[in-house]
């Protein structure tokens, strides 16, 4: 009797679970978590095409009116526009999200004052670095693929939104700087950037003929596309320990001053040996007394 009756209040049970009530529970919990699924894939696309668009948008005005937005400046607007059409889609995606889940109008509005308040008292730190975003793109600080030095750090900029700048260091680590703590800024690709290089000779040697030398080889270097003017030999910049140190300089194209550095250090060890001009390595002179 006992297991009949056992038996039939599980019987009960399982009725109750698979009752038409709890099957339209069931129903309208899976419809909701497939609306929220939904909401969340449709603002996943929307960023990804919004993104698509106004990275073809500037792509086509910069290449369109060069006069008016440079290439750097079109990466750069796309990376700020893209960054805020990324926070308006998640705004408008947690707010439908919300609604989805029953939230009432009158506690959205609620929830965005709030919101509002949280950012004015706690949130001052976002807001200075949105304004120095705003600062940096419409007074052309630096833009994307610039070289830049933020606060002892010289890399890459790879890109900038409204909070933050990317920079890729030359080892290829990325730094993450907050807009409001930039400070001060070196730009090293505005118009130009100068190669310097310099060399010593050993104090045997004639500096007049070392600098005459010198001279005839840079004016040699018209066919260096990178060069925008003829190199030019600053003269002697110290009387070293083993050596006298020339220092020449070359204006050249932005990015280019590193390989310019190299094919001038090649050419000036090519043509210092074909002139039979020393250069020398580190040595010491030591004296040996004899005591009496």
């Amino acid at each position: 009797m006992e297991t009949i009756i056992n038996g039939n209040a599980i019987s009960e049970g399982i009725g109750s679970l698979f009752s038409p009530v709890a099957l339209t529970g069931l129903m309208t919990a899976g419809i909701k978590i497939l609306k929220i699924i939904g909401t969340l894939l449709l603002c996943w696309i929307l960023i990804k095409i919004s993104s698509a668009v106004a990275k073809k948008f500037f792509q086509t005005q910069a290449q369109r009116d060069r006069l008016s937005m440079s290439e750097r400046k079109a990466r750069t607007l796309n990376s700020i526009t893209s960054s805020v059409l990324k926070y308006v889609i998640y705004f408008i995606g947690i707010f439908s999200i919300l609604k989805q889940l029953g939230v009432p109008d009158s506690s959205l509005v609620v929830v965005a004052s709030a919101g509002s308040v949280a950012i004015g008292l706690g949130a001052q730190s976002v807001v200075t670095d949105m304004m120095e975003g705003f600062f940096i793109l419409f007074e052309d600080h630096y833009a994307v693929g610039d070289i830049v030095t933020i606060q002892g750090i010289t890399g890459t900029v790879e890109s900038v939104t409204l909070r933050s700048t990317k920079l890729r260091d030359p080892m290829g680590c990325v730094h993450i700087i907050p807009n409001g703590s930039v400070g001060t800024v070196t730009n090293l690709c505005r118009e130009f950037i100068n190669a310097v290089v310099t060399v010593g000779i050993a104090y045997g040697e004639s500096i007049d003929h070392a600098i005459a030398v010198l001279k005839d080889e840079m004016a040699k270097t018209a066919d260096m596309e990178e060069l925008l003017e003829t190199p030019t030999v600053a003269g002697v910049i110290g009387l070293d320990d083993s050596a006298v140190t020339i220092k020449i300089v070359a204006k050249c194209k932005v990015k280019t001053n590193l390989g310019v550095e190299a094919e001038l250090r090649r050419r000036i060890k090519n043509r210092f040996d074909a002139e039979g001009i020393e250069i020398p390595f580190p040595q010491q002179v030591v004296h040996l007394v004899k005591e009496a």
